[in-house]
């Protein structure tokens, strides 16, 4: 598996290019704004196959560009369909997009345990409500890397006090689907550096306190 990160928009959310490097089939994680064209021309100059589009949540910083990124590639966008509504009207946000975002229609809807493929690489959709009702995740078991969207950072946790959020939520979403994953695997989060999952369990103080509660 090679991972490009695309970052971009106002407050740095990251996008990710995920590919076999041998069949260089492959997937895109969320498409923030200002980094469809950058993420185009590497599909391009790799000849990568996308094989869907993937919105970890239906916040428009991670899908200011999806649209254009669709029409470019020609793939599939894949969200839970709890989320599919902000998709639709992401410019109807609490929180107001910098600039007009296109919106992104949904054309197949995952729910936890619905599984993604490209290549020799198999993605398991995660769901973890608290940031917002549908959230995802993305896991390739073989590889141990997880694609966290905004549910898990380095050091933090998502915020849980927009439109459909809830801490109770993600706590239980972290604590029993997320820390249940083996301490190896890697995370990559929606803002932010990557980490590993032991490195959670014993420096992200939200983390330790869910534990520290049970």
């Amino acid at each position: 598996m090679l991972i490009e990160k695309f970052e971009g928009g106002p407050i740095w959310t990251t996008g990710y290019l995920v590919y076999d490097s041998m069949s260089l089939d492959g997937i895109v994680i969320d498409v923030p704004l200002w980094t469809s064209e950058n993420m185009y021309r590497r599909i391009s100059e790799m000849g990568i196959k996308i094989k869907s589009i993937v919105a970890t949540h239906g916040h428009w910083d991670h899908i200011g560009e999806m649209g254009k990124l669709k029409s470019l590639v020609q793939s599939t966008v894949v969200a839970h369909k709890a989320d599919e509504w902000m998709m639709g009207d992401p410019n109807g946000m609490v929180i107001a997009p910098p600039e007009k975002i296109e919106p992104v229609h949904v054309d197949i809807r995952v729910v936890d345990g619905s599984r993604l493929e490209a290549g020799s690489l198999r993605f398991d959709v995660i769901h973890t409500p608290g940031h917002s009702a549908g959230s995802i995740c993305i896991y390739e078991e073989n590889e141990k890397i997880l694609f966290t969207g905004d549910t898990l950072f380095a050091g933090s946790i998502g915020r849980t006090d927009l439109p459909t959020g809830s801490f109770e939520e993600i706590v239980q979403s972290i604590s029993t689907k997320i820390m249940m994953l083996p301490e190896d695997v890697r995370i990559f989060p929606g803002h932010g550096r990557d980490s590993t999952l032991m490195q959670e369990r014993t420096e992200n103080q939200f983390v330790q306190m869910m534990f520290a509660e049970k």
